[in-house]
């Protein structure tokens, strides 16, 4: 029996950088392999070869870690932070505003959320857990929204979205 797991805690780290390359990770994983470990120990269930139980482990923590948002986010220094100007977001397009305009009384106050949620975010996990949804859901959502637009849009005579923009750069121009 193991008298201090956190001896075993540099095994775990060997093993986790083997998968990531990022130390906060490999850290990450190697801490909760060992955790897991002591779990293990203290419910009476110990494993029997502890080291190679503690390596598989680790591997498998930093493969979830890869798969989750730990390994999407970066850390920065603050002075970077400070440093760096913030990134220039292009303005929405004519065409999510169209559809909110027109869509906005059929659609649901959940599919309401979800268009919301694909243009202010980042991604689709973001963007579903920013309104409450898996992302499977969430998807669907912009299928049914996108399938409406397009019946929306084909019963209606052709609009150009732009035409808006034409007479401001005509005006800027004269």
């Amino acid at each position: 029996m193991i008298e201090n797991p956190h001896t075993l805690l540099p095994i775990a780290y060997r093993a986790a950088a083997q998968v990531v390359r990022s130390r906060l990770l490999v850290e990450e994983a190697g801490e909760r392999a060992l955790h897991l470990l002591t779990l293990a120990m203290l419910s009476g269930a110990p494993p029997e070869h502890p080291k190679a139980w503690l390596r598989s482990v680790a591997r498998r923590s930093a493969c979830s870690l890869l798969k989750s948002d730990w390994a999407r986010t970066k850390t920065l220094d603050h002075v970077d932070v400070q440093s760096r100007q913030a990134n220039y977001r292009s303005p929405r397009r004519a065409g999510f505003d169209f559809v909110r305009e027109h869509l906005g009384a059929t659609l649901s106050k959940r599919q309401q959320a979800a268009l919301q949620a694909a243009v202010t975010c980042n991604g689709t996990r973001a963007a579903a857990r920013s309104c409450g949804m898996q992302p499977r859901d969430f998807r669907r959502s912009l299928g049914t929204i996108s399938r409406k637009a397009r019946a929306m849009l084909a019963s209606q005579p052709p609009l150009d979205l732009h035409a808006d923009d034409a007479v401001v750069q005509f005006q800027l121009d004269s």
